[in-house]
């Protein structure tokens, strides 16, 4: 019965890893060049990894008055009256060319997007 449950729980943790590897710049080097946070137990090399950035806008719902907008906070996302909403967007690609370590690797691109650290990256699949 041990057997049962343990095989039983593997396929249940298994399903709850993530689909997506995902990481971020930790450095960047020149425009064309980056240290990711993606080591060798997620990429090797050779793999495209997509650069991505959150574009996050916010406007209002409700047309309210100065009056209503200060007695109710201020700015609209504090009133409720805003809706916000954010999108994840594909900036270009890049290829894996080192794998410096366990957490992290370097990517080289064409240097036909701007990328900055802290820009989220994503395996290809």
């Amino acid at each position: 019965m041990k057997s049962y449950i343990f095989i039983f729980m593997s396929f249940l943790l298994a399903s709850c890893a993530h689909t997506f590897m995902r990481g971020t710049v930790a450095k960047k080097i020149n425009s064309k060049k980056a240290v990711i946070c993606l080591g060798s137990n997620e990429v090797k090399v050779g793999d495209i990894v997509i650069f991505q950035e959150s574009v996050c806008s916010s406007s209002t719902t409700h047309n309210i008055t100065m009056h209503e907008n200060a007695e109710l906070g201020g700015v609209s996302n504090q009133t409720g009256y805003g809706v916000e909403k954010c999108e994840l967007t594909s900036l270009g690609f890049g290829t894996v060319s080192e794998l410096l370590n366990d957490h992290y690797s370097m990517v080289e691109t064409k240097g036909d997007f701007v990328f900055k650290e802290s820009t989220q990256v994503e395996v290809k699949k």
